[in-house]
């Protein structure tokens, strides 16, 4: 399992000192009033190195109760899971104690407020600070590593991850992740020795298992993947009843709907917590974007919006709208699509998010905005659109909203049949996404580069890791090879 961008910084040794000491420290040190609460949040802490969020959760909690001012246990707490509600709760809550703690805490406070912010220039300052104060701190190393990844910059993320190992060559976290870089590089045998070297470390929890079928699925081994997958469940049904997902994956890409619906409909019965019966009702849309069945996915959209609705929870609402944009885009009906993304900026005006959160999410709505304009060849209404956006994400520094920008850049020059400025925009873009690989190919097809064009529709008809982009191009690729 991968949660790098929830778990931003689950980092440090926790020892109650005296500020004056702090600076003195090797490795990042929490301030708690209380014993109880801080061993109650070491324990926290030991799950959620492990991917064990449900059980950490709990620990969070229990810390919070035995110490209501316990600035770090509020922003593990919100790092853990619940949905955004609970994770704008408790990060504002540990923002608010900023002034009671250690500098390091304070530095990790700030890092998942800007990552909350979408400031991505602050965030790396911030990383940079960390990483200056405690270089021999193997949390602080790791998350460099989580950093990195999370911007696709997978050799910087494996340097930083080795360095942690090598402060503590028993420290599993960092093997995880290794793997998970070494499998975005293709580099499947180094990402299967990270996985089994992980697996060793914990033999007795699911997050290994859980981490090395989903490389398994990647590698097109479906029946291994799925034997993993349930010795994850196996082995923690509480944490792992996502890798009921997982299982269900692996009928996406047997092509067996049915069954991959079943397992998440399972994982949906097992949960008790709204946000992530959402990921099993996503993936429900999904797997009938995978079948063909548009009005299927639709109604499964909106399935899900109405469980986000009774939860309250308003950006899982408004991204279902995106979602259904999405699939009307794709599937030869921008006009749908265009006021599906119209209405998203029309509720994130009238939502009650904090400004800061609505401003994140209006930056993002600009790019549905321009993608549904492009796509129905309504080029005179883009250029304004894009300079506006160009402008906003320039100012922000964030590296997801800045290759977002880059594949609106290529997607509109492929339109106006400007094949060069579009290989150069698509490969500044993330080419981790299907969708952009789907379009860098068409590139290439129209430039009659039939070669480099099948080479990229061959890596979207292999990538077998679930979600909506790819299930929106790769039955669209795998016809390309039919040619």
């Amino acid at each position: 399992m991968k949660t790098f961008k929830i778990s931003l910084f689950l980092l440090v040794v926790y020892t109650i000192v005296p500020i004056n000491l702090l600076a003195q420290s090797k490795e990042v040190p929490v301030t708690s009033s209380s014993k109880e609460a801080l061993s109650l949040f070491l324990d926290g802490r030991a799950k959620s190195d492990d991917n064990e969020f449900v059980a950490a959760a709990s620990l969070f909690d229990k810390a919070i109760q035995a110490d209501p001012n316990f600035a770090m246990a509020y922003l593990y707490r919100a790092q853990s899971g619940g949905g955004y509600n609970i994770f704008r709760q408790n990060l504002d809550k540990a923002i608010s104690l900023i002034g009671n703690v250690s500098e390091g805490e304070k530095l990790e406070i700030q890092y998942t407020q800007a990552y909350a912010e979408g400031n991505g220039q602050k965030q790396k300052e911030l990383l940079d600070k960390l990483l200056m104060l405690f270089p021999s701190d193997k949390r602080v190393q790791f998350g460099a590593g989580a950093y990195y990844y999370n911007i696709n910059d997978f050799s910087n993320a494996l340097k930083y991850l080795s360095k942690a190992t090598e402060l503590d060559k028993n420290y599993s976290s960092p093997y995880n992740m290794i793997g998970y870089c070494q499998s975005a590089l293709d580099n499947y045998q180094e990402a299967e020795k990270a996985f089994q070297t992980y697996i060793k470390l914990l033999p007795d929890r699911g997050n290994p298992y859980d981490s090395y079928g989903e490389l398994l699925l990647k590698m097109g081994k479906y029946d291994e993947s799925i034997i993993q997958y349930k010795k994850a469940f196996e082995k923690d049904p509480v944490n792992f009843a996502s890798s009921l997902n997982g299982i269900g994956d692996n009928y996406i890409f047997k092509g067996d709907y049915e069954t991959a619906r079943k397992y998440y409909q399972e994982n949906y019965d097992k949960l008790p917590g709204t946000a992530g019966k959402l990921t099993s009702l996503f993936l429900k849309a999904i797997s009938y974007v995978h079948e063909g069945k548009v009005n299927d996915a639709i109604k499964a959209l909106d399935e899900y919006r109405s469980v986000a609705e009774k939860g309250n929870l308003v950006p899982p609402t408004i991204w279902s709208y995106v979602n259904q944009g999405f699939v009307y885009t794709e599937s030869g009906n921008p006009v749908e699509g265009i006021k599906l993304f119209n209405n998203v900026i029309d509720l994130i005006g009238k939502s009650k998010l904090p400004e800061i959160d609505k401003d994140n999410m209006i930056t993002t709505s600009m790019m549905w905005n321009i993608y549904g304009l492009i796509s129905n060849n309504e080029l005179d209404k883009v250029i304004p659109e894009l300079e506006k956006y160009k402008l906003k994400v320039e100012g922000r520094k964030n590296p997801d909203e800045e290759m977002n920008l880059n594949s609106m850049f290529g997607f509109l020059e492929l339109k106006k049949a400007n094949y060069d400025k579009a290989l150069e925009y698509f490969s500044k873009a993330n080419t981790m996404d299907p969708w952009t690989l789907y379009y860098t190919a068409e590139v290439y097809n129209k430039k009659g580069d039939r070669q480099n064009a099948i080479k990229l529709f061959e890596k979207i008809a292999k990538w077998n890791v679930n979600g909506m982009s790819l299930a929106l191009v790769q039955k669209r690729a795998k016809e390309e090879l039919k040619k």
